[in-house]
């Protein structure tokens, strides 16, 4: 009698409990991290119509009682049940679709210099970072030490040009990493395919040693390491493509990753009439494959492929034609990463080839450049208990062929006026060593330095670098780094073949990060050669971040100070000159699944050179303009942009989970000048203006 007295207490307790609990409430984390998942699903076992979305730091609130089953997901994470417990409390950690680490390790190549990086996105970032459109390049564009000043994938660090940023994949150089390039090299949006990419690292000034080849900044991509234990698939649909793409285990220890998009015009031209006027038509097909294998617990293999065609057609103007000007490219390249651990070092070959083929056509100009790059590496590190050292070679070898019918004039180019043909091929061959060493005094103080060197062809140098960093606090460390860097790339206009950087860097980066807190402060200087070209930068950047409950807000702002020194000493303003180049960002998640995201950047115009007077050329009926002196330039108006994401996750079914998405650039339709377009004469301009208001939908569909 007393057992059954006790048990019915017991339940009239439970049953009061539940009625009183009414509410859920808890966080979602990724288990490896312990970072909170935002937009993670959660619901009631049976209800997978309803259910809430975490936040921004993975929390969420959900009508449940004590004893129900939860059922939470992620995209990419392996799904989990649990049982609410008395106190309607509950933390949960998802786990990665990945192997079992008893089963087998999986790990990339280690980066020697990864504790000396300024900046680091990971899929998950990148994914939810509404500026960067799901494009791993544009998230950093959006990172405060992004200076780029034209609305491209083309990146630019602390006011140095995007010729001098380095951008490797797999730890293999990619030179053209963008599509619908131009003439001048610059593209709407990156190569790569980020349901591939595991994480992003940024150096915003200081490239570490271990990557040749680059003199100002350096972003470094690493494709997946994980292994599904079940397939997954995506399938993509938007106003200006269709794209799937998916992943399959093999065996035990490897995977394979298939992906493919189909890019065109009419639909997004149709919706967006007036700020696309002058794009006529663009198009692309691309695919990627991926195969990853771990075959012993010491030993890794990756491989990528990536084949792309695409063709653009613009409105053209100048002041002595206006017409079509048609550009295509057909592109493939393929890397290959071994790893081997052997003691207590690792063993690593990287080997990377690539081939493109590009066509840009106006007037009578006819250019066609073709591409060949070739580039190995190998690598070994050894780490110890306070030492990590880290040395190899590398060989480079670029070609590049050009041939096409050119204008005789730039202020003449109409069919009517002079043309002429010219072709060239021009190769660059670099064979560098490097050896880098870092050590670790205590548990707050570390120091690294490391010597690259060239050898057998081209123009001797010697690169250096040093880093130290002081873990101040738990959450604040300073970071101090200077060094010269090199790069050889084929020139971007002008006489010369190829163009030879040198650059001198000193930076002091200092970096506060916290559960809700994140921020930066960072100081640099730098002086690059180029050509006989002197460029002098010094700048200030600051970035705060503060994320709670259901929003995130985000601030950048940065101030350069550039100087440009032509060979005759004659100094004027660099194009980065700006007192304010800032961001902000402002993310809320409300209802089930609902994110709605603003983000803006703002900075001071760049410059231009206006046009002094005109004489007309009687030969060829052309005016010929008299530009004002590089001294005398004049500032373009201040930019200003900003665009707005609202997107929704919906449970399809217990395995179908979709976003749909609705995103607006250029909200407020801010009129951004470019340039100026002259008239015939000269005598009149119009501004030529960056992207108007824009509205871009889509979907994605998981499962």
């Amino acid at each position: 009698m007393k057992t059954l007295v006790i048990a019915m207490l017991l339940m009239a307790a439970s049953l009061a409990n539940a009625q009183i609990c009414q509410t859920v409430t808890g966080r979602v984390l990724d288990a490896t991290t312990k970072e909170g998942l935002p937009g993670a699903n959660v619901r009631l076992r049976g209800e997978w119509q309803g259910g809430a979305s975490t936040d921004a730091a993975g929390q969420f609130s959900l009508a449940a009682s004590a004893g129900d089953t939860l059922v939470i997901s992620f995209v990419g994470y392996e799904e989990k049940e649990t049982i609410v417990p008395p106190t309607c409390m509950v933390t949960v950690e998802l786990a990665e679709y990945a192997m079992l680490t008893e089963e087998v390790v999986i790990r990339a190549e280690r980066l020697i210099a990864e504790e000396f990086r300024a900046m680091k996105a990971d899929k998950l970032q990148i994914y939810t970072n509404p500026a960067a459109k799901a494009d791993p390049l544009l998230a950093v564009n959006s990172m405060p030490a992004a200076t780029t000043l034209d609305e491209s994938a083309n990146i630019s660090l602390r006011g140095s040009t995007s010729q001098e940023t380095g951008i490797f994949l797999n730890n293999v150089p990619i030179y053209d990493g963008v599509r619908y390039g131009q003439l001048n090299g610059i593209g709407t949006f990156s190569i790569f395919n980020t349901a591939l990419i595991n994480n992003v690292q940024v150096f915003a000034g200081n490239p570490p040693l271990e990557y040749g080849n680059t003199s100002s900044g350096l972003i470094a991509l690493q494709t997946d390491t994980n292994i599904p234990k079940k397939t997954a698939t995506q399938l993509s649909l938007t106003l200006a493509s269709v794209g799937a793409s998916t992943q399959v285990r093999l065996q035990k220890n490897s995977s394979f990753s298939f992906f493919s998009n189909y890019q065109f015009s009419g639909l997004l031209r149709g919706l967006n009439t007036e700020s696309l006027e002058r794009i006529k038509k663009f198009g692309s097909a691309d695919a990627g494959l991926y195969y990853f294998s771990q075959p012993s617990e010491r030993s890794s293999v990756r491989v990528f492929n990536y084949t792309l065609r695409e063709s653009f057609t613009f409105d053209f103007r100048h002041p002595s034609f206006q017409g079509d000007f048609e550009a295509g490219k057909t592109r493939n390249f393929t890397t290959a990463s071994f790893q081997q651990r052997v003691g207590k070092g690792e063993f690593s070959i990287n080997q990377g080839l690539s081939f493109s083929s590009s066509r840009f056509g106006y007037s009578l100009a006819d250019i066609q450049l073709q591409s060949r790059d070739l580039y190995t590496s190998l690598n070994y590190f050894r780490s110890g208990r306070k030492w990590d050292v880290k040395g190899g070679l590398s060989h480079d070898n670029r070609w590049q062929q050009f041939t096409g019918t050119l204008p005789q004039y730039e202020f003449a180019i109409a069919p009517t006026h002079p043309f002429f043909s010219a072709a060239s091929a021009t190769r660059i061959a670099l064979t560098e060593g490097y050896l880098y060493t870092k050590y670790r005094f205590t548990d707050r103080w570390m120091a690294g330095a490391g010597l690259r060197k060239n050898a057998f062809a081209g123009q001797g140098y010697l690169s250096w670098q040093a880093n130290l960093k002081w873990q101040m606090t738990e959450p604040f460390s300073w970071l101090l780094s200077a060094g010269r860097y090199h790069r050889t790339d084929f020139a971007r206009g002008g006489d010369r073949p190829t163009d030879f950087f040198q650059t001198d860097q000193l930076s002091l980066d200092g970096m506060y990060q916290s559960r809700k807190w994140e921020g930066s402060l960072a100081a640099f200087a730098k002086r690059t050669v180029v050509s006989g070209q002197w460029r002098e930068t010094w700048g200030l950047e600051g970035f705060a971040k503060y994320q709670w409950s259901h929003w995130l807000v985000q601030v950048s702002l940065s101030s350069l100070r550039s100087n440009i020194t032509e060979p005759d000493g004659v100094t004027y303003a660099s194009p980065f000159n700006l007192s304010y180049f800032g961001r902000a960002n402002l993310q809320y998640k409300f209802g089930h699944g609902w994110t709605i995201s603003l983000f803006s950047l703002f900075r001071q115009g760049t410059f231009h050179r206006p046009v002094a007077s005109a004489r007309f050329n009687e030969q060829w009926q052309v005016f010929e303009p008299q530009f004002m002196p590089l001294s005398d330039q004049q500032r373009l108006p201040g930019y200003f942009n900003m665009s707005m994401n609202v997107s929704k996750l919906f449970s399809l079914s217990d395995k179908v989970g979709m976003v749909a998405f609705a995103s607006m650039d250029n909200v407020t339709n801010h009129v951004n000048v470019r340039s100026y377009a002259y008239t015939f004469d000269y005598q009149n301009r119009k501004a030529e203006l960056f992207a108007q208001r824009t509205l871009f939908v889509g979907c994605v569909f998981n499962f």
